[in-house]
């Protein structure tokens, strides 16, 4: 009998059938999901990673908790290989054959009332519109894993032993995360999914745990053609976001109102959130590079470093602007903001295939030695981004078509309080490298002439 017939029996005897089937997943967005490929996609990534797997089973978690007060964001790595957005879901695929299964959470009809249905709650054909035949309780997952485990000739168990990242974090931040839990009295000793990780390691003792993260990352870095789809309207709205915020601005008004300009822009055309929570740094706190108090009230001539952007079809995106609120820089602001833009501008134009983000950095660096300001660099000015804001992976080495990077290179003197950040996200191309976020202005006269422009 294989795994999947024996799990398939057990299923059998736990399954309650439920009195009211409502048509699609709570949390699950198919909208997303078919903007991303459909269901389809997402099957095709499952299959190219059982190929490079080859064997045994590989086990991904979704989130097991609801956020607090802000809408469910799945586990990007969760999501990547299914679409779904699922509390408590759990993703087994045997990696020989390439099927998955679904393990969820058995709601009890009150659950289903409250917070919606999850996929176990679906009708059977609203199931497999989402890309999943098979989706059973998960109270029969280790009778399944211990079945399978023990009769594979190759009893490995792919896991991701390193740290998740977030929409506005990346797997090292995690990590920093997880220390600040062990370090602290009375945190967490497991904290996010070290428990399950420990688990998998007591329960399966004679199963090869090994790490699927570096495949995952792999993939994840190299952006599908839906998936740059998606980033170039995020691109386009977060940037609008940010220009009605800047066209809004003037002295006398408190930070978060500026903030809240780009966030009604963002969540009327579709975001589902932030991509990270918005920065709109002034005075004493513009050289917090990230400041998310936004309660203070400018001043006439603050400058104001303004970084935001939308959280899209589980696709993020990052802009920053530097701006005088009063609509003109000082004489001293425009040499600044001037290098920081010469600098950005001379990084972008390395990022084509054939060069690396070593090179890229090199041409960066040479504009700050001329300006004298050398000591301040601090090497590439950028991160990749995708599911998350700080996407997977460094930016090192060769330069790849399909890369979406950020380039954000920062000049300060916290002294005079004083930072210039001029960051937008830019698309990898065969052809060169693309802005996606050029719809907000960042020559200098064009910034001062969209400061308080709004009527």
């Amino acid at each position: 009998m294989t795994f999947r017939s024996l799990i398939l029996r057990v299923a059998v005897l736990c399954v309650v059938v439920a009195f009211a089937l409502p048509l699609f997943a709570q949390y699950t967005d198919s909208a997303a999901v078919n903007e991303l490929g459909g269901p389809q996609e997402f099957a095709r990534r499952r299959s190219e990673l059982a190929k490079q797997l080859k064997t045994g089973y590989l086990i991904l978690f979704a989130r097991k908790t609801l956020p607090e007060a802000v809408h469910y964001r799945e586990d990007n790595d969760f999501f990547y290989y299914t679409g779904l957005s699922d509390p408590g879901a759990v993703m087994v695929m045997d990696c020989a054959k390439g099927s998955v299964m679904i393990f969820e959470p058995q709601q009890a009809p009150r659950t289903k009332q409250v917070y919606g249905a999850n996929l176990l709650s679906l009708a059977e054909d609203e199931r497999k519109k989402l890309g999943f035949e098979t989706v059973l309780p998960l109270d029969v997952l280790d009778r399944g894993l211990a079945y399978g485990l023990m009769r594979s000739e190759s009893p490995e168990l792919w896991a991701r032993l390193t740290f998740a990242d977030k929409a506005d974090g990346a797997r090292p931040e995690t990590g920093g995360d997880y220390a600040e839990e062990y370090t602290h009295p009375y945190g967490d000793p497991l904290p996010g999914d070290r428990a399950a990780i420990k688990k998998l390691a007591e329960r399966y003792p004679g199963a090869h745990l090994k790490d699927v993260t570096p495949f995952i990352d792999a993939m994840r870095n190299i952006k599908t053609p839906q998936e740059v789809a998606v980033l170039r309207k995020n691109g386009a709205l977060s940037a609008e976001g940010i220009k009605q915020g800047i066209a809004h601005a003037k002295a006398g008004m408190y930070e978060y109102q500026i903030e809240a300009q780009a966030d009604f822009v963002f969540r009327n055309g579709g975001a589902s959130g932030w991509a990270y929570p918005a920065i709109v740094g002034t005075g004493e706190n513009i050289n917090t590079w990230h400041y998310f108090s936004d309660r203070r009230q400018i001043q006439a001539n603050d400058l104001v470093v303004f970084d935001f952007a939308a959280d899209l079809d589980h696709m993020a995106m990052d802009i920053t602007r530097t701006f005088n609120v009063s609509g003109k820089f000082t004489e001293e602001q425009a040499k600044w903001y001037a290098v920081d833009l010469e600098c950005q501008k001379a990084v972008i134009a390395m990022l084509k295939p054939g060069n690396t983000y070593e090179q890229a950095a090199d041409a960066g660096k040479a504009v700050f030695a001329k300006a004298g300001i050398e000591k301040q660099w601090m090497g590439f000015p950028g991160h990749f981004v995708g599911l998350a804001t700080h996407d997977v992976l460094m930016a090192r080495g060769p330069i790849k078509a399909g890369q979406v990077v950020t380039v954000e290179p920062i000049v300060e003197f916290p002294e005079k309080k004083m930072h210039f950040r001029v960051e937008d996200t830019i698309l990898v191309t065969d052809a060169g490298p693309e802005n996606l976020s050029s719809g907000v202005v960042n020559e200098m006269a064009d910034v001062e002439k969209l400061v308080g422009s709004a009527k």
